[in-house]
């Protein structure tokens, strides 16, 4: 036979035998399963702060500079953002190396 589980009801105190949900008040008790709704209801919330999440002003700059008609603006821009990308490259590098001789 399978093991027998006592949950007692935090809403309403009544003791359960064998159920998720308590069958006085419906409320639910099984805590592991509350444990992962509440993980499910974070991550979608997560998700939908990162779909609502704008980009900063700097990026957005740069992605309508690179695709302007006009080429006074677009040639400095291509130069900014390609200087740009070589010193992150650099940065990013360095960090590498040094993470690689401290541990």
């Amino acid at each position: 036979m399978g093991k027998v589980a006592y949950r007692k009801c935090s809403n309403c105190g009544t003791v359960n035998v064998n159920s998720d949900y308590c069958e006085n008040c419906g409320e639910l008790i099984n805590i592991k399963l509350k444990r992962q709704l509440a993980r499910e209801a974070n991550d979608i919330k997560k998700q939908e702060d990162k779909a609502a999440e704008k980009p900063n002003a700097v990026t957005v700059f740069f992605k309508k500079a690179l695709k302007h008609p006009n080429l006074l603006i677009k040639i400095p821009a291509v130069i900014f953002y390609s200087i740009w990308v070589v010193v992150m490259s650099i940065g990013a590098f360095i960090a590498f190396l040094f993470s690689y001789i401290v541990a």
